[in-house]
């Protein structure tokens, strides 16, 4: 297995965010498969990028002012359907690791994080996931709901306050720009006991670097790119 993320699953080649980019991101040998979650109108956890669902479907309007079934008319690039997070467990739990980021508003509780949390409870799945968010508060809020979930932080570009604050919420991994990335900063996360994440590794440049710290998780775009030029030291 390749122990990278799949960032939106096989988001280059199928649509992103739907059955079939997972499905050909596991099919490829991915060990993680990465997605976005954002509350319907009625309160279930759909698989969807955006705040509005105009760039991947065929409709136009915010996901939050959509019930599931309105939603479930739309198409995506003329082919699929929206899934559901439930979908999603109900199709690859046993198969992959996912990731699972939250997608929601700075203002307002919307109960994301009760939603994502019992779906993942139903399915057994507390060992196979990580949740993360930019939005950090509602990091904090998951953690208040579980104690044992590994959880992580999305940040650009770190800063020295960081990684205190994640002991503070134990938060367990941290991802980052790879413009971002620096091998000193990778040796201090790796001190502190913080599992570091970069995101957007797709050209063969930073492939190849990256395969020098095999101890960082890459999360990408160009997955047979990935597969072909990432040689992690010492295999």
């Amino acid at each position: 297995m390749i122990k990278a993320i799949a960032h939106r699953g096989y988001s280059r080649k199928y649509p992103e965010n739907t059955l079939s980019a997972f499905e050909a991101a596991i099919r490829l040998g991915f060990y993680w498969i990465e997605m976005d979650v954002r509350l319907t109108k009625d309160g279930v956890p759909l698989i969807i990028h955006d705040p509005k669902v105009d760039r991947v479907t065929n409709g136009k309007g915010c996901v939050k002012d959509y019930s599931l079934a309105a939603l479930k008319e739309l198409t995506v690039y003329e082919k699929e359907r929206l899934p559901t997070l439930k979908e999603v467990f109900a199709a690859f739990a046993g198969r992959c690791k996912m990731a699972i980021e939250l997608k929601k508003d700075k203002n307002g509780d919307n109960g994301i994080e009760h939603a994502v949390y019992q779906l993942i409870k139903d399915y057994n799945l507390e060992q196979d996931v990580y949740i993360n968010s930019f939005n950090h508060a509602s990091i904090e809020r998951m953690r208040e709901l579980s104690p044992a979930l590994e959880l992580g932080l999305i940040q650009t570009k770190p800063t020295k306050a960081l990684l205190p604050y994640m002991k503070t919420i134990n938060a367990s991994s941290l991802a980052i720009h790879i413009r971002h990335f620096s091998r000193k900063f990778a040796e201090q996360c790796s001190r502190e006991g913080v599992q570091l994440i970069v995101y957007n590794v797709d050209s063969v440049r930073l492939i190849k670097k990256m395969s020098n710290f095999p101890n960082v998780r890459c999360t990408v775009n160009e997955l047979e790119r990935f597969k072909k030029w990432y040689k992690p030291a010492g295999s």
